[in-house]
């Protein structure tokens, strides 16, 4: 029993280091559409309560998640 349980833990690490290789964001550029120039750190948002405009560009050199909520 203790040997399955070491030898799967052994499977997810690797398939973990494995991950860790292969994801390389620099690599992974998208042009989505090519109308819109510039990068992120050049456009802001408004806050919910749309009383501030919020600029990218403090967010540069930091981990950021954008989360599209709009809907069609």
């Amino acid at each position: 029993m203790f040997q399955q349980f070491q030898a799967s833990c052994l499977v997810l690490f690797f398939l973990v280091g494995f991950a860790q290789q292969t994801l390389k964001p620099q690599n992974r550029k998208v042009d989505c559409n090519k109308g819109v120039t510039g990068t992120i750190y050049e456009y802001g948002a408004l806050t919910l309560n749309g009383e501030e405009y919020i600029q990218f560009k403090q967010f540069a050199g930091k981990h950021v998640l954008f989360v599209n909520v709009a809907a069609y």
